[in-house]
């Protein structure tokens, strides 16, 4: 798995050997016995969820430069190793499987993409325009529908002999699709519940939706949006979600169904990586679901704050059934952004290996 400097072959994939393939299920603790499973959306649907549960969502490369790890602690300034970014390719892969460690989307999906291509998955790479407003109800919040940049990478995976495709997406980070959903043409999309009673999702084929009051674009075409849906506290999901259930749904991201080429996704991960514009060098975010938690999720996350001097990372639990649909975190500790301290924290917590 390498990528030249400029790629000769624009859509040429990336599919793992049996042997990267056989050490990515060991990184993911699942039996190398899966290695001759045929295609089919059981084994989609494991794979995937047992890759939420062991890889995190990580932006640490952005921030601390890797021959900071090590000497003595130092502090973190976030931003300070745009220069390296974050891996690609090979590199990626051996981040990722051989050093335990986590990535964002560009270096997590692509590597889950030659995964599932191992097994005989059809996975097309796609970019997906993220919303800036999540959370919220772009039909009455001021925001409306807020659309960021197309600097999120999504896969959509179908298999020989089978008419459904279905969305995954293994580095979006808190509140993760955690299953695959169908694409449908369906006006009504395709609603799922999620791993626990209090998350539900929604995909729907329709043109990017945009508030009356933004600018409109001149040309469109149709693309997928995937929704969350949320709800009063202690409210259950159950289908059919209609409109007079309880909550709304809330816009992640919308995509269209055309396969972005190797370059194109290069220059948009240069732009996450490196860009001092780029949400990432924002924050400090390292996350992922509790094995075998029901969407139970484990995020250290740090922002710079006016005022705020003491410089620690949050560390806290959101989701689960037990959250019944809140996104208030639990079970809090802190760990001060210096080197020395967050070494400590990924290597005994997450297994990370420097």
């Amino acid at each position: 798995m390498s990528y030249p400097t400029y790629p000769p072959d624009a859509f040429a994939q990336t599919t793992l050997n049996r042997q990267d393939a056989a050490a990515y299920l060991d990184r993911i603790n699942l039996p190398a016995s899966l290695l001759d499973s045929p295609p089919s959306l059981e084994l989609l649907s494991t794979v995937f969820l047992a890759h939420l549960e062991q890889i995190p969502k990580d932006t640490s490369p952005l921030h601390v430069p890797e021959s900071h790890w090590s000497g003595p602690s130092t502090p973190v300034n976030l931003g300070s190793a745009l220069a390296d970014g974050m891996p690609l390719g090979s590199r990626a892969f051996d981040r990722i499987v051989h050093e335990h460690k986590g990535a964002f989307c560009f270096a997590i999906n692509a590597t889950f993409a030659g995964l599932l291509r191992f097994f005989g998955f059809t996975v097309s790479e796609l970019g997906a325009r993220s919303c800036r407003s999540l959370g919220n109800d772009p039909l009455t919040h001021a925001d409306g529908w807020y659309w960021g940049t197309v600097t999120h990478e999504v896969l959509v995976a179908g298999w020989e002999g089978s008419a459904d495709r279905y969305l995954v997406d293994a580095a979006w980070g808190p509140g993760n699709l955690a299953l695959p959903i169908k694409l449908t043409t369906d006006p009504a999309g395709e609603t799922i519940i999620g791993l626990n009673e209090f998350e539900a999702y929604r995909l729907v084929l329709e043109e990017l939706p945009i508030s009356p009051n933004r600018a409109q674009p001149l040309d469109v075409i149709p693309g997928y949006t995937l929704y969350r849906r949320i709800a009063p506290v202690g409210t259950p999901h159950t289908l059919p979600i209609t409109p007079n259930s309880p909550g709304y749904w809330s816009p992640t991201f919308h995509f269209h169904l055309s396969s972005v080429g190797l370059s194109d996704l290069m220059m948009l991960h240069h732009f996450s990586a490196t860009h001092d514009l780029a949400s990432f060098t924002a924050f400090w975010l390292v996350t992922r679901l509790i094995p075998g938690g029901k969407g139970a999720r484990r995020s250290m996350m740090y922002a710079e704050k006016a005022g705020d001097e003491a410089r620690r990372a949050k560390v806290y639990t959101t989701g689960g059934p037990e959250a019944q649909g809140s996104d208030e975190g639990r079970d809090v500790e802190w760990v001060d952004m210096e080197t020395g301290p967050l070494k400590e924290y990924l290597s005994r917590e997450l297994g990370y290996k420097f």
